[in-house]
């Protein structure tokens, strides 16, 4: 079983909530940049104990991205990564011209909790950042196993991320997300 043939027997579908293993599960196969037909009926995503450095969970939510053209809201509830977690490979992915490869035109929200700031996350906000025209609010809750000077931190860096949106604010909750 894959992505391309679950997707394709939900055609009415407008919210998906998936656990990362099951997404590993769907895109244990190579997983395409382009599935054979869009989503065009999710509205929207969520991805359940994701892990921003593991390649092949990142390599699926892309997946999942680009071919939602009618997304609107996106969730991702962040496990914390493994210290010994090599990111190099996920951070070159969404350092690649045209990682992405479309522009997420309906995306009007973004909820990131656990937020560590690790570079693959730093680099996913700044993806969604300059590929959602429609983006009105990314709303980023910290981990709470981060200090405060840690998250100022990363809280000056996001705000110098450009944005296609105008109207795009990031809104750094300071709440401890369970």
């Amino acid at each position: 079983m894959n992505l391309a043939r679950v997707l394709s027997n939900l055609p009415e579908i407008k919210a998906l909530f998936i656990d990362v293993n099951s997404l590993k599960f769907l895109c244990a196969e190579n997983v395409p940049k382009w599935l054979p037909d869009p989503v065009c009926s999710l509205k929207h995503l969520g991805f359940r104990k994701f892990q921003f450095g593991d390649l092949d969970q990142l390599d699926g939510a892309l997946c999942l991205l680009r071919n939602s053209p009618t997304i609107t809201q996106l969730l991702v509830i962040h496990l914390e990564e493994e210290p010994q977690a090599d990111v190099g490979p996920a951070s070159n992915l969404l350092e690649a011209p045209n990682c992405l490869g479309c522009t997420l035109t309906q995306l009007q929200r973004v909820l990131i909790t656990c937020f560590e700031g690790s570079r693959p996350e730093l680099l996913f906000i700044k993806l969604l950042l300059a590929h959602s025209p429609s983006l009105e609010n990314c709303y980023i809750i910290p981990s709470g196993s981060s200090d405060v000077q840690k998250r100022l931190d990363i809280a000056r860096v996001l705000m110098l991320f450009p944005r296609s949106s105008p109207k795009a604010k990031i809104i750094y909750l300071n709440v401890h997300y369970p």
